[in-house]
């Protein structure tokens, strides 16, 4: 027998990758796609509950530079927080329901999960710190878990996939990026995820670095307040290869696509695009 699952998407005026609504047959959770700048649209669509939890992803094509988890009692609503206070996210993804199927207990415990899943997978950066550990009766557990399947399974089926980590070849080869004229070379470890920018290369410093504290810091202890161009003496590692980009190149950067090695071959393509044929 064929296990079937029924997925139906709305899309709001047509565009495809503009706010989409997903339910699946036979389950009450509603899933909410919101590009940012259609936050205020996406507030005025009527009849969608209120409770669930939610991702801000700084998304780029399917592939995730960064992460946020949280929960929400007000809907779409909630956003708006994170809109002025959360600078780098470009898209939420909101799974509501009614009280009656998420009470208080589930709806912690849930985003708990969400929590704990995004800081310890997947090889993205995340702004969740820590991972709440809140008291949630055995009887529920279930539920929770039920929900967070759920969760992970329409992620994944929306093509933002949670549980993608890295694989690929070992990390001692070198990447680059000729980005407006600028030539560096580095690293990664598919280990650690962390990006090793190496000694000799050239940093834009004429660019100022945009929503990224760690490339920012970095420059301000190595060059001070030089201007123009300058040449890395030592190598310098990041926590992410988005960081060491950043840190080069100025501006706000994806370093999974901005890495390339000599085969043309993005970070991306290298580590995670193409795990299933490895």
């Amino acid at each position: 027998m064929i296990d079937l699952k029924t997925v139906t998407m709305q899309l709001i005026d047509g565009e495809a990758d503009g706010i989409r609504i997903c339910r699946i047959e036979g389950e009450s959770l509603v899933t909410v796609v919101v590009p940012r700048e259609k936050l205020a649209q996406a507030k005025a669509l009527p009849d969608l509950p209120h409770r669930g939890v939610y991702y801000l992803l700084d998304e780029d094509h399917g592939v995730l530079s960064r992460v946020y988890a949280g929960q929400t009692t007000q809907g779409l609503a909630r956003l708006e927080a994170h809109k002025a206070k959360k600078e780098f996210w470009n898209l939420a993804v909101m799974f509501l329901d009614n009280e009656n199927n998420i009470d208080r207990d589930v709806l912690d415990a849930l985003e708990a999960k969400a929590i704990d899943f995004v800081r310890t997978h997947g090889s993205y950066e995340t702004d969740n710190a820590a991972s709440p550990n809140p008291r949630i009766s055995p009887y529920k557990e279930q539920s929770v878990e039920r929900l967070h399947e759920s969760v992970l399974w329409r992620m994944q089926v929306l093509g933002y996939d949670l549980d993608r980590l890295e694989v690929g070849p070992s990390s001692v080869e070198t990447f680059h990026t000729k980005k407006n004229g600028i030539r560096a070379n580095g690293r990664y470890s598919k280990e650690t995820g962390h990006f090793t920018v190496l000694a000799g290369s050239i940093i834009a410093l004429d660019k100022p670095i945009i929503k990224n504290n760690g490339a920012l810091k970095a420059r301000e202890d190595l060059f001070g307040g030089t201007i123009g161009r300058a040449t890395l003496t030592d190598d310098i590692t990041f926590r992410s290869s988005s960081t060491a980009a950043a840190f080069v190149l100025g501006g706000s950067q994806n370093g999974w696509i901005e890495w390339v090695n000599d085969r043309g071959e993005t970070l991306d393509e290298v580590y995670r695009t193409h795990k299933e044929e490895r």
